[in-house]
Formats: structure tokens, sequence, C-alpha cells
């Protein structure tokens, strides 16, 4: 690794790298439309050292939060959910009211989504813009209006994934969204929070809550099927990166397509 990835919530543009590493490891792994996170998910950043390699400690240090479904072990497991445009750009508009205790820990973090927002406008219309795709494939509009019924697979980590569940009720129904199935078919996930947890205290914590099985990331290894982590995600994206010369480590990229804004702030 050529330099140090910070994850400093109060500088957005000085994390952008490892948030977009991050994001782009959720997508590859579970093929999802949009791979998703906040800030707060990423508990640490990735530190170059005297000859910038990473362990798997440094990595896991990135992502140990929270467990599996059924794999109790620590780091938390990736999950899928389905949504429609109008549901992405109600997501986005959660996680952009900042947490006045910790600033910028639960700003919003995605690949394969890049969307336009504007700080002055009104609580929960601050996204202007939302298009789906990637700097390679581009880029083209997310129909956001209350008709359009195409679905977007998002995968993120389970932590999250149970805040982005109770976002009805924690917006006491101003941004209603409902995670479904490929089929359209809402999970069954049951949330039990009454409250924004911002309100009450300055982490990211998930409601109580249980899992719809069928929204779990896997994979199959050596005839069984494990479910995807979080930092094991990541760690398979950073082994599968480009080398520059045989019996070499993978080399993080730095460069300006790594460092993409997907968060582009107006005016």
């Amino acid at each position: 690794m050529p330099q140090d990835l910070p994850n400093t919530f109060s500088d957005i543009p000085a994390s952008t790298i490892l948030a977009n590493l991050c994001t782009d490891a959720f997508r590859h792994a579970t093929g999802a439309d949009i791979g998703f996170t906040a800030n707060g998910m990423m508990r640490a950043g990735l530190i170059r050292g005297k000859a910038g390699a990473q362990t798997v400690y440094d990595v896991f240090a990135v992502a140990p939060l929270g467990a599996g479904v059924l794999d109790p072990t620590a780091g938390s497991t990736l999950v899928t959910g389905y949504f429609t445009g109008q549901e992405l750009k109600h997501l986005l508009e959660f996680f952009l009211v900042d947490n006045p205790a910790h600033p910028g820990e639960y700003f919003p973090r995605a690949s394969g989504v890049r969307f336009r927002y504007d700080p002055s406008r009104p609580k929960f219309d601050l996204v202007t813009a939302n298009e789906l795709g990637d700097i390679d494939a581009g880029y083209r509009v997310i129909d956001t209006s209350a008709g359009a019924g195409r679905l977007y697979s998002v995968s993120c980590p389970l932590m999250l994934g149970l805040i982005i569940t109770a976002i009805p009720k924690y917006t006491k129904g101003r941004l209603a969204l409902v995670p479904k199935n490929r089929n359209g078919v809402p999970l069954t996930s049951k949330v039990e929070a009454l409250d924004d947890p911002r309100g009450s205290t300055p982490y990211l914590l998930p409601p109580r809550g249980s899992t719809d099985r069928g929204s779990v990331a896997t994979a199959a290894e050596a005839s069984a099927v494990r479910e995807i982590k979080e930092w094991q995600a990541i760690m398979d994206h950073l082994r599968s990166l480009p080398v520059r010369a045989p019996g070499e480590l993978p080399t993080v990229p730095v460069d300006g397509r790594a460092a993409e804004v997907r968060a582009i702030r107006q005016p």
C-alpha cells in the first residue's frame, strides 16, 4: 500500500479512498447493484507502516463490528435487500442527517451509485440527483418518482441493515421504505426500535430485531455454504487487486479513480 488510507469522520474527502474500497468490496462479493455503508461502520483506517503490507488483523480492524446470523464469529455478515428508486433516495436522505455528537459518522458511502446533495435544502430533501453505475460503465439516472417500480439490490453489513429497516420508524413515516427480496416480497425482519439512535446516543448502533435469513449473503466454499463477512469481503477484494510484478502482493490503488467522489456536494 503506497500511503495511509485514513477513516476520518470529520474529513469526508480524506476517507473517500477507504470508503470506496470497502463498498466496492461489498458489491463485488455479493453481485449487488449497490454496496453501501456509513462512515461509522468503518472503525479504523489502513496504515501503510514501513513496508506497506497489510495483515488480516489490519483488515479486520476496519470492520470488526457485529456477528453473523448463523455464524456467531466476530464480524458483521453482509445482507442484501431490494429497493425502489424512491426508497434509495429515502435511504440516502436518512444518512445525510448529521449526528451532532459525532459529525460525519452517519455519512453515506456507496459503490454502484453516485448522488448529488445540497445541504442547504430542507431536511429529508437534500438529494437532488441519483445515478446507478460506476466509473467504468458510466452512470445512468435512477427514477426516484413514486410510481417507478424497478428494484435495485443493496448489500450492506447486517448491523447497518437493521438500522435501514428501522428508517420509517426513526423518521415517523416521513421516509418510507421496505426491504424486499428479488421478487419484490417484503423481507420478514422485525424491528423494535422506537427512536432514532442519534437522539439518545452519539454512537451508530442498530436497533433490536431479527433478520430474514433470505437476505444473508452467502458463498459456496468446499461443498459448504458460508456467510460473507464484511471484513472477509474486504480481504478478498484486496487479494483480487492487480500485482505490479509476479510474486508481489496486490497494490491498493490511490489514484483519481480510487478517490472517485460518489457523494457530490452542491452547490
